[in-house]
């Protein structure tokens, strides 16, 4: 099982390509959760890297201050919710190396399109993709599912 949590984590911090097709399109709960599991990833790592932000002290970077404190509690719930798409997908034997190449591929890109469309909607440069954004609130309901 925990062979199978690396990996996860593993694939889930790999860049994401250039997509210049539509996400893999969800047909069930096992598909939302490998999804959601790569928006939790990459979210994951935006709060770890704001924790490295130099704010300044001036009063205008409030903000800044305000956003590196609260970034490790935001970062520890996100890699909470990692840890538990992962055991829902194990959990089902989803992650099991012996599943056909085909379907660890196709699970592997829902995973990168979670990834992708994460990086997408919060994008540090102010880009922010809306249709990236409407996609991402397919996790609230799953969130709440794994999160009991």
């Amino acid at each position: 099982m925990r062979f199978g949590l690396c990996l996860l984590l593993l694939i889930a911090a790999l860049p994401a390509q250039a997509q210049t097709q539509d996400p893999e399109p969800l047909l069930n709960d096992d598909d939302i959760a490998a999804y959601c599991l790569g928006v939790n990833g990459q979210l994951a790592e935006r709060f770890r890297q704001m924790q490295l932000w130099g704010c300044g002290k001036a009063a205008a970077m409030q903000w800044c201050r305000d956003a590196k404190a609260s970034a490790p509690e935001a970062m520890r719930a996100r890699e909470r919710l990692v840890i538990r798409f992962a055991n829902v997908l194990t959990r089902k034997g989803l992650l099991d190396v012996e599943r056909p190449a085909e379907s660890r591929a196709r699970l592997t890109r829902i995973v990168s399109d979670g990834t992708t469309d994460a990086r997408a909607c919060f994008n540090p440069k102010g880009d922010r993709d809306e249709a990236a954004c409407e996609r991402l609130q397919r996790c609230e309901e799953a969130e709440q599912r794994v999160g009991q």
